[in-house]
Order: structure tokens, then C-alpha cells, then sequence
């Protein structure tokens, strides 16, 4: 008996549900990023387009979680075999992590939606559940991996990164709630520096893994290539999370820092890690026209990581440019901002096509 071509496999709810593919959350975090990485832009529309890509971001979200949630009821050997998938079950914490993205929306647009004061307290619940659901995946992803007997060189690529340097993101919200809410201060504070360091003790340890196999091993298949991209976010976010830490401590007494001690300290690391996260920009770019003129670069929901790494150089340079007020950042950060709704919209127009032909709703691997 052979086996249907997976073209030829019809489309019904209940194999939608089956195939789900956990990175469809990557394109929240990619819709959810823009309007932070476009707050710095001073335009009369501004706030419009920040809006449209706000409320977006919340509807894709709640479109998302029902499949996802379903999956597990209904087809639990599914999505039990991508937890053992060496590729895909690092985009399962994606979930969580655009919970901390569309909080940090609250946080930057608090009178957009609703009220101040229930934007503030909305985007403490999402961070809650953000936060516990991004160490929650974590666990379960690096149990499973450190578990998996299969893995090898060839199997890696910075979507490795999600998982691990997630943690990273929590302190960009958490820092700004401690100066919101401060008689959490404790929980708010604490859980954000100690999920700063683990995300960027853990972002040295798998990049190397994963540098390694760059330089030792051929470059991954062409559907992977825009997870080259997500080398951008780790250093793009510390440089967000040590400006946040850096406006708390001039607001809050904390530990006893003087923010004037820690302001310059802050400035220098801020522009050292936006360095990094520029220069890899620049690489991801080189390497993906390499991919373009060398072999095909086939559509597939891992293009969605070009969109939240790039929003995060956004929101990085951007800070970038308010501790230097310098001239040639600015221009960069309009460039990058350009180049980033350029590539959200190819991206969600490609998308939108998939799910019109419903092939992206069909088995990915």
C-alpha cells in the first residue's frame, strides 16, 4: 500500500489540528514586536499602525491557541513526537514568549486599548503566565533533547536558541513592572535578573554548539535558513533588558546601586551588545542571499523568524540611539525598521497564501 504524497492529503479540521505547527506562534511574536520596534519613529500614523499591529497580534494569538491547545487533547501522539523532533520542538516555547511580547505592548501603549491602570495590570498577568510558561517548555524541551539519542552536528541551527534564551525577554517586562507595581518588587525584580543571567550564561552555551556546527558541518536545509536570524535576538534583547534595569534604578532604590555608578556601565554594555546584534544582522543578510543565489529558498513558517529578531535590532537600536543621540544610529534604525515591515508583510503575504492553498495546513515534516 503506498503512502499519499502530501500534497494529495485532503485538509479537514481535525488534521489541521493534528499538524499544527508550533512555530504558527513565531508569526505572533513577528506581528507583536512591530509596534515596539516602530515606538521610536516620530510620525503623526505611527500610533495607527501601532494599533492595527497590536490588536492583530491578540486575534492571531487567540486563532492560534485553540488549535494548539486541541492538538494536545485530541492528537496527543503528535504533539508528544514534536517534543522528540530535534528542529521543531524549539519553537513550542514560542507560545509563551509572544505572551511576554504583546505585554510589553501593554506596557508601551498602557491608554491604546484600555485604561492605564488595566493595561498595567494586564501586562503583569500576561507576564505571570508568560514567565511561567516560558521556564515550564523550557524544561520540558532541554529534558527531551538531553534525552534524545538521535541528535546529531547536523540537526542544529539557532532556533536552538528559543528555548534557552528565552529567559532573556522576561526582564525587559519585569524590570518595567517592578517600577510600575513596586510593592512586588521582590518577585518582579528577582525573577527578572536571575532570568537575565540564565539566559545569557545559556546563550553562550548553545551558541557555541550550534557556531560549531556552522563551521564544521554543511549549512542547514533552505527551509531553515531564516533561523540564522535568530542569532540577532540574544544580544538585541540584553541591550533592551540593561536600558529598562538602567531607567528602574533611577526610579527605584534596588540593592542599593546608584544609578548614577550604574548609568555609564550600563551605556557602554548596551552599545557593546546592539554591536553584535548589528553585525549579525548584517551576516544573516550576506548568508541569506548566498542561500538565494545558490540554491532555492522555499517558503515555510520558519520565515517568521526574519520578523521578531529583526524587531528586536529595531527596538535595540532604537535605545541604542537614546543613550547616544547619535545621528548615524537613527538612520540605522529607520533602515531596519523599513527592511522590517518590508519583510513582515512578503512574509504574511506568503503566509496568507499557504493558507488559502492549504498547504500550510498540511504535514511539515
Amino acid at each position: 500500500m503506498t503512502t499519499p504524497h502530501t500534497h494529495d492529503i485532503p485538509v479537514t479540521f481535525s488534521s489541521a489540528v493534528k499538524h499544527f505547527n508550533p512555530a504558527w506562534f513565531a508569526a505572533i511574536m513577528g506581528t507583536a514586536v512591530v509596534p515596539l520596534a516602530i515606538s521610536f519613529v516620530e510620525l503623526p500614523g505611527t500610533r495607527i499602525v501601532a494599533a492595527i499591529f497590536f490588536v492583530l497580534s491578540i486575534v492571531m494569538f487567540f486563532a492560534a491557541l485553540l488549535p494548539w491547545v486541541l492538538r494536545f487533547i485530541m492528537h496527543p501522539t503528535s504533539a508528544k513526537a514534536d517534543f522528540n523532533h530535534p528542529v521543531v520542538t524549539n519553537f513550542y516555547p514560542t507560545m509563551p514568549i509572544s505572551l511576554i511580547v504583546i505585554a510589553l505592548c501593554f506596557l508601551k501603549y498602557p491608554d491604546l486599548l484600555c485604561s492605564v491602570h488595566a493595561s498595567h495590570v494586564t501586562a503583569f498577568v500576561l507576564w505571570v503566565l508568560g514567565t511561567i510558561g516560558i521556564y515550564v517548555m523550557g524544561f520540558v524541551v532541554l529534558l527531551h533533547v538531553f534525552r534524545h539519542k538521535e541528535i546529531n552536528v547536523g540537526h542544529a541551527n539557532f532556533g536552538w536558541y528559543i528555548p534557552p534564551v528565552s529567559k532573556l525577554l522576561i526582564p525587559v517586562a519585569g524590570f518595567e513592572l517592578a517600577q510600575i507595581f513596586p510593592g512586588s518588587m521582590e518577585a518582579t525584580f528577582g525573577i527578572s535578573i536571575i532570568s537575565l543571567g540564565i539566559g545569557f550564561f545559556l546563550f553562550l552555551f548553545v551558541g557555541a554548539a550550534v557556531y560549531h556546527r556552522y563551521i564544521y558541518h554543511e549549512l542547514p536545509m533552505s527551509r531553515l535558513a531564516a533561523t540564522f536570524f535568530v542569532g540577532i535576538a540574544p544580544t538585541a534583547i540584553i541591550a533592551v533588558a540593561l536600558f529598562k534595569l538602567m531607567h528602574l534604578l533611577h526610579h527605584q532604590d534596588v540593592l542599593g546601586i546608584s544609578a548614577e555608578v550604574f548609568t555609564p556601565i550600563a551605556k557602554i554594555c548596551i552599545l557593546m551588545n546592539w554591536g553584535l546584534a548589528v553585525w549579525w544582522f548584517i551576516m544573516a543578510v550576506i548568508l541569506i542571499v548566498f542561500y538565494m543565489r545558490t540554491m532555492k529558498l522555499p517558503y515555510a513558517l520558519s520565515w517568521w523568524a526574519f520578523t521578531f529578531p529583526t524587531g528586536a535590532l529595531c527596538v535595540s537600536t532604537g535605545v541604542a540611539w537614546k543613550v547616544t543621540n547619535f545621528a548615524s544610529v537613527h538612520w540605522f534604525y529607520l533602515a531596519v525598521v523599513v527592511f522590517l515591515l518590508v519583510v513582515w508583510c512578503i512574509v504574511a503575504l506568503r503566509t496568507a497564501a499557504g493558507m488559502l492553498s492549504r498547504q500550510i495546513f498540511k504535514p511539515a515534516h
